[in-house]
């Protein structure tokens, strides 16, 4: 008999279990479908059966968004009762929040922070969600509370975040210095935190607030990373000289900082501050010993500043191209072609023949280059193709053709030999035949440097746009032996050449590149205002077509530096600014732009 009763208490306690368990999902289905309604209905029953934090915080959302509030706050005193949770007490505050009850609102919140404080193992949770139920005030007090005794470094984090909630941004700084000095390896955490809040403007509030307290804490201690946020911030800022004050001030005061000089060099020169570039790796050349390998890099990387400083102008200086020429020789007397100095190299090359017209110099010290033990064979291909575009300079250009021909079929698939094969592709184009050309292009229009690639994209672009526009492709090979005379330097042939598509064909779709050389012509000759006229022309007769920024801003340069208008130099950068704002030109307008702007004329 017994065993009759155990077995029917079983089965019911079963059947019962199996209803609950139905009850509790079919009452869940509602909640999810936010038919709090019928949800309640079933949580009631639930809830009496199973009285379980995830049961009561369904069952108290439920009443909270039908507005029962009277029974959503008899039902969370009565789980405090049973729970003891302060948690539970933000859920009390919650309710009389919604009720505009703000007395009790904040009673009931100090209720749980104080029943927090007194059992701690309840703290991290409350933080937790007075932090994610946005009672950001409360719980700053909680996790200063937990920071006292564990000061980790996701409660900074917490803490800061709050002070970003609050708009207490002065405060977040703070906390995030505070960070960074405990746990540098969180530096970068910073930075991202902090980029949120600055801009590239040093006059914006924030960076006034960001600058001012970190020198403050600066003053107050050298810590290494606290520097390193402050450069981080100067660099956001453009401001490249002030960077390069503490980057020194590092090397003087705490750490062997040459490293980081020569990258900050690096960020300025490609950013066209090439002062700041320069000064920097002067100050290691001044600071390190002639022999040693610092000084060495150094010294011919400020020989390629003033190689781009140079390049980057269209209007160059014979005194500045002389002085770079002897500092060239100077450095090779003192120092033999390595894998580590070729850039440097190529780039001497490129002086001698591009403003010096001394081939014949350049092909001796390449050949010997080629020749050398010093490089390795991939350099030497580098060298060859440096080669092979003298010779072409020269009329070369079969002798030209073989080089490149060598260098595509030793280095096939290598960034070289697509170089080669471009370069194999422009003598095709120079030569008219056009076909061919564009078969080499159509497959450089994929390579891995994009630099290749992008130029590829461009010269097939050229090809294709006006490839049988007449019937015998006059127009475009005219222009192509244009391109040819002009890479010889043979000017007044070219301008002949580039004088006939304008006479004869006007308005042909070439006629804006016809300009731009005519433009890079007369630079060559110090014909400035007949340079002025050709952008001129672009400017006002193809501003639709791709040439009309580089007009802008070589006008700009024209203006600002030769003709020394600076009215008209401004009115150009800005114009690039407003009509072409992704421009490739838009950093350096904007900076020249600026700086013509601070002047009084």
């Amino acid at each position: 008999m017994q065993n009759k009763l155990l077995k029917i208490f079983v089965l019911i306690s079963i059947l019962c279990f199996g209803q609950q368990s139905e009850n509790e999902s079919l009452a869940i289905e509602y909640y999810k479908k936010e038919d709090y309604n019928k949800a309640i209905k079933i949580f009631k029953k639930v809830y009496n059966q199973k009285k379980t934090t995830k049961i009561y915080n369904m069952y108290f959302n439920c009443l909270v968004q039908v507005q029962s509030y009277k029974n959503a706050e008899k039902l969370n005193k009565n789980y405090f009762k049973k729970n003891k949770n302060p948690n539970l007490l933000v859920d009390l505050a919650t309710l009389y929040d919604l009720q505009g009850m703000d007395k009790k609102f904040e009673e009931e919140l100090e209720n749980a922070l104080s029943a927090a404080i007194k059992n701690k193992r309840y703290l991290i949770s409350l933080a937790n969600k007075l932090y994610n139920d946005k009672y950001y005030s409360y719980a700053l007090e909680a996790y200063n509370e937990i920071k006292k005794e564990n000061p980790r470094a996701s409660h900074f984090i917490k803490i800061s975040n709050i002070y970003s909630h609050l708009g207490e941004v002065k405060l977040m700084y703070k906390e995030l210095l505070d960070l960074v000095k405990l746990y540098p390896n969180y530096l970068q955490s910073c930075k991202n935190m902090i980029r949120r809040t600055i801009s590239d403007d040093k006059n914006n509030e924030n960076n006034i607030n960001l600058r001012k307290t970190i020198i403050k804490e600066i003053q107050r201690d050298d810590s290494l990373e606290i520097y390193k946020l402050l450069i981080w911030l100067f660099i956001q800022e453009n401001r490249f000289d002030e960077a390069l004050k503490y980057e020194i001030k590092i090397h003087e005061k705490i750490i062997n900082n040459f490293l980081n000089i020569f990258e900050l060099s690096d960020i300025a020169g490609s950013n066209f501050d090439f002062t700041t570039a320069k000064n920097a790796l002067e100050y290691i050349t001044k600071n390190t010993d002639n022999y040693s390998f610092e000084f060495e890099l150094a010294s011919w990387k400020i020989l390629n500043l003033l190689f781009i400083e140079i390049q980057s102008k269209k209007i160059k200086n014979k005194k500045e191209i002389e002085d770079l020429t002897n500092r060239y020789e100077e450095f090779f007397n003192n120092y033999l072609l390595s894998s580590g100095n070729l850039e440097a190299f190529l780039n001497y090359v490129d002086i001698l023949t591009a403003y010096q017209d001394d081939e014949s110099k350049a092909i001796k010290i390449l050949n010997e280059a080629i020749s050398s033990k010093q490089i390795t064979d991939y350099e030497k291909a580098q060298c060859k193709i440096a080669l092979a575009k003298i010779l072409v300079s020269t009329d070369d250009i079969w002798e030209s053709m073989l080089l490149y021909s060598q260098v595509e079929k030793d280095f096939k698939e290598d960034v070289v030999g697509q170089l080669a094969k471009f370069e194999k592709a422009k003598l095709s184009y120079y030569s008219g035949d056009f076909e061919w050309a564009q078969n080499k292009l159509n497959v450089l229009k994929y390579s891995t440097s994009k630099l290749i690639a992008n130029n590829a994209m461009k010269l097939s672009l050229l090809i294709s746009d006006n490839l049988n526009l007449d019937t015998t492709d006059n127009v475009l090979k005219t222009y192509a032996q244009a391109e040819l005379l002009f890479e010889q330097k043979k000017y007044e042939q070219c301008l002949k050449k580039l004088s006939n598509i304008e006479n004869n064909f006007p308005g042909h779709s070439l006629t804006d590149e016809v300009l731009f050389k005519k433009f890079e012509v007369f630079i060559n000759l110090n014909e400035f205002d007949d340079a002025v006229n050709a952008l001129e022309t672009i400017c006002i007769n193809h501003y639709f077509d791709i040439l009309f920024d580089d007009a802008l801003f070589f006008l700009g340069e024209l203006y600002e530096n030769v003709l020394k208008d600076p009215e008209k130099a401004k009115l150009k950068y800005e114009e690039i600014l407003l009509k072409e704002p992704d421009s490739i030109y838009s950093t350096q307008a904007r900076k020249r732009y600026r700086n013509l702007r601070s002047y009084n004329f």
